[in-house]
């Protein structure tokens, strides 16, 4: 009896080892909210929703990410899709043919993770940070994580929006 349980001891260890070891894009996926969100750009500043719906990351077999989001803009609901490509960096990715740099970094808790993103719009460079997680409830570790993170990227802590947690709205077009 005690050989049995020692042999299932260790092979759930040996699975849960597996698990935390497993490259990040297999471990980030699925739906989350968007619970914090700052940049450094006073024009996107002020584009900041302040209602946000969920966002669905999809794991492709390519090793690449999609990502989609609808953002309800004065009435119109609109859905977004962004493909990251992976790249050689672990947790960096490529958005619109490397015009801009996602990189995912996990946080201290489980199935939390800040979305960093450097890039350029219309000739201006951005910077953007935001906190991801699969319950809309915030996470006080998960927020010091974040603050952490935005502090030590030069980012404004002050500047830190919370959006509120909007349920996702039906584009037309579907």
């Amino acid at each position: 009896m005690k050989v049995l349980f020692l042999t299932i001891t260790l092979s759930l260890f040996s699975i849960l080892q597996a698990q935390e070891s497993s490259p990040l894009e297999e471990r980030f996926g699925g739906l989350y909210f968007v619970k914090a969100i700052v940049t450094d750009n006073e024009l996107l500043e002020r584009d900041i929703p302040k209602d946000m719906s969920p966002l669905t990351v999809t794991q492709l077999s390519d090793g690449n990410l999609e990502a989609k989001f609808i953002v309800n803009n004065t009435g119109i609901c609109e859905e977004f899709t962004m493909k990251l490509e992976k790249t050689n960096q672990l947790g960096l990715f490529s958005v619109d043919e490397g015009e801009r740099q996602v990189l995912i970094e996990e946080t201290s808790v489980r199935d939390h993770w800040i979305l960093f993103c450097v890039g350029e719009i219309h000739g201006i460079q951005i910077r953007v940070a935001e906190l991801v997680g699969p319950y809309p409830d915030e996470n006080p570790q998960a927020s010091q994580d974040f603050k952490k993170f935005v502090s030590l990227k030069g980012f404004n802590e002050e500047k830190i929006n919370i959006p509120r947690q909007a349920e996702a709205c039906t584009p037309e077009h579907v």
